[in-house]
């Protein structure tokens, strides 16, 4: 008796979950089914971070590789849908402090201006665009160690992975 209503009670939340639109992230798309091919033009970087954009791209060329609902092609010619964006800003402060008062965690943040364009007709037609995309990961550093620097590139690349990762699944999911 007991595992027949275990049973309708797990037939009656699933039935509820796919009812109400729940899905897992990553698993559906809100671009047309007819989209084939992404050009990925390299962002426009107007911080003082001079290979802030190098990494981004590395990393959302990456992303939309291992995503695999997209092929990525070399020229915006061979595109359906080309994907561009601004850096507008990437700042770094201090979020803790030792005793003496030297910052020992930084927090970094990334905005860009994102778009996703359909450029298969006359006209681009806008598909998805985010005017302030953002993430931001902390990092600890020794303020006497001699690798502090390394820790900053070190964030700017974790940063631009998840970035990257959160920026396709907005995309694709049209969030």
């Amino acid at each position: 008796m007991k595992s027949a209503l275990a049973v309708t009670v797990a037939l009656l939340l699933l039935l509820g979950l796919s009812a109400c639109g729940y899905h897992l992230v990553g698993t559906t798309s809100f671009l047309p089914e007819d989209i084939e091919t992404l050009y990925v033009e390299n962002f426009k970087n107007e911080t003082k971070w001079v290979d802030m954009d190098q990494r981004l791209m590395e990393a959302m060329t990456l992303e939309w590789v291992r995503r695999r609902r997209l092929q990525l092609v070399d020229t915006a010619e061979q595109a359906d849908v080309i994907l561009s964006g601004v850096i507008q800003r990437l700042l770094v402060i201090p979020v803790s402090y030792d005793e003496q008062g030297r910052a020992n965690e930084y927090q970094m943040s990334l905005q860009a201006l994102v778009q996703l364009k359909d450029v298969r007709g006359d006209d681009p037609e806008i598909l998805w665009e985010d005017k302030a995309f953002s993430r931001r990961t902390s990092y600890d550093v020794d303020p006497s160690a001699v690798n502090y620097f390394d820790r900053q590139n070190l964030a700017m690349d974790v940063l631009s992975k998840e970035f990257s990762s959160a920026l396709v699944t907005a995309v694709l999911e049209g969030f």
